[in-house]
């Protein structure tokens, strides 16, 4: 029984020292790969940078202005030239639409194994901090790896609305003068006047005297 749990013991022992060497030889080659993805992705990167050099980075941008900033042409007009983009379109056919962006920056993955494309900027209103994408007007040009547009994006990009004017201002609607119905003028009874006789009683006949007797003939 000893030596059938020694011999056990040193199957274990084989079994697990074999799992280590195979997982540390796993784990080398993955990261190798992993190493060799993170060069390559450097190399596209430092060649998108050299390919934007004549353009700002954000730092530069941002230490060039003065806050509150904006840029010289209107909201329209940048919204007429933006929705001209297309997917597809190279970075030289987007810099003759758009014009040269305010900054660009080249990116690589979160890891940094991978050269996703490279990002032009647009600042349009920049009120308080450039790092404030809430309140300021941007557009965005996103490029792919093969350097064509694959995106776009407009922020805070809608035209304000016009004040409204103040109601002092505003001309009054004329009203149609309306003549105040006169107040009923309560009636007062009149006595009617006393009947007055028509004519004026005529008296009786005044009665013819009695005839005085003639005397009688002697």
């Amino acid at each position: 029984m000893k030596k059938r749990g020694l011999i056990l013991l040193g199957i274990v022992v084989l079994l697990g020292t074999w799992f280590f060497v195979v997982g540390y030889e796993f784990l080398e080659k993955e990261n190798e790969l992993f190493q060799k993805k993170v060069k390559i992705a450097k190399d596209e990167q430092q060649k998108c940078q050299a390919r934007n050099s004549k353009y700002r980075n954000f730092d530069q941008f941002r230490t060039s202005i003065r806050l509150p900033y904006t840029s010289d042409l209107s909201l329209d007009r940048w919204m007429r030239q933006f929705n001209t983009l297309h997917a597809g379109m190279s970075e030289s056919e987007v810099a003759i639409v758009m014009g040269a962006p305010d900054y660009a920056r080249c990116d690589v993955s979160e890891k940094g194994d991978k050269f996703v494309g490279s990002t032009w900027a647009y600042e349009i209103a920049v009120p308080t901090d450039l790092a404030n994408a809430s309140q300021n007007s941007a557009l965005q040009v996103l490029f792919g790896p093969d350097g064509k547009l694959a995106d776009k994006s407009a922020v805070n990009m809608q035209p304000q609305p016009s004040p409204t004017p103040a109601l002092a201002a505003a001309t009054p609607t004329p009203v149609s003068a309306v003549t105040p119905e006169a107040s009923p003028t309560p009636s007062v009874a009149v006595p009617s006047p006393t009947a007055t006789p028509s004519a004026t009683a005529t008296p009786s006949a005044t009665p013819s005297a009695t005839a005085t007797p003639s005397p009688s003939p002697q």
